[in-house]
């Protein structure tokens, strides 16, 4: 009997190891992949939905402490398609513009409106964002955050001024010559998200919530017509601005180092 007890006590302490080795090495070998290195305290990040916004950033996150860290992003601007739908969609209506004559007279901006490219055509502008965050599980950059940040977007267009065609006998923006707009919007957004980082590379997931203040300068041309023998055409820049409730759905890929 007791010759045959020893093998089984022998085979159970063999598994038991090999479990627990088994166990160790693959816990090990998730963390290699999972968690950065201690020495890491740099990300680089795009975002592949930028064309989206018009918006097209390099991020850069800076590790400060074990639960603080710094985003910051520069960049470039070109159309905004989301805008353009939003604004479109609700056809401008919370948007003030400042036009030289009385809202009451009865006289129209007959130019493109806002956020139309029938002749309207984005030229390039520039971004930056600032975003300091606080992770809670004190593992920065891994794991999820609360960030506050700052967003500054220009976002330029090329619109042709009126000019006479001859063939309809009438005025409108075909051909004529280049005149710029632009339009600036800052946002002040609270964001939550998680940050997967990974061997190499992390992924970026965050939604946020805030203010938008936009102010924008757009071309007009009307006709201020009271019953005079002359009429007189109207024409030059309006400025315009808005203030709005805001949020924000992102995800960007980044390189530690």
């Amino acid at each position: 009997m007791l010759l045959m007890t020893i093998p089984v006590i022998a085979f159970a302490q063999s598994t038991s190891k090999d479990t627990v080795i088994r166990i160790q090495l693959e816990d090990s070998k998730y963390n290699k992949h999972k968690k950065k290195s201690s020495t890491e305290k740099n990300v680089l990040k795009f975002s592949p939905l930028g064309f989206i916004t018009g918006a097209f950033p390099i991020y850069y996150e800076r590790v400060v402490s074990d639960f603080f860290t710094v985003q910051t992003s520069l960049g470039l601007t070109n159309r905004n398609y989301m805008r353009s739908i939003i604004q479109q969609a609700s056809e401008n209506n919370n948007i003030n513009f400042n036009y030289p004559w009385d809202p009451n007279a009865p006289i129209t901006d007959q130019t493109e409106d806002s956020y139309y490219f029938q002749y309207r055509s984005a030229a390039p502008g520039f971004m930056f964002t600032i975003q300091p965050r606080l992770y809670f599980e004190s593992d920065a950059p891994d794991g999820a955050y609360l960030g506050v940040s700052y967003d500054f977007y220009r976002y330029n267009f090329k619109t042709p001024k009126m000019r006479y065609d001859s063939f309809s006998q009438s005025f409108n923006q075909r051909g004529g010559a280049l005149l710029d707009e632009h339009e600036n919007i800052s946002d002040l957004m609270a964001t939550f998200g998680y940050h997967d980082v990974y061997d190499r590379l992390s992924v970026d997931y965050s939604f946020g919530l805030g203010i938008r203040n936009v102010r924008g300068v757009k071309y007009y041309y009307a006709i201020e017509d009271f019953g005079n023998p002359t009429i007189t055409p109207l024409q030059g820049f309006a400025t315009y601005k808005q203030t709005t409730f805001n949020f924000n759905l992102g995800i960007k890929v980044g390189y530690h180092f």
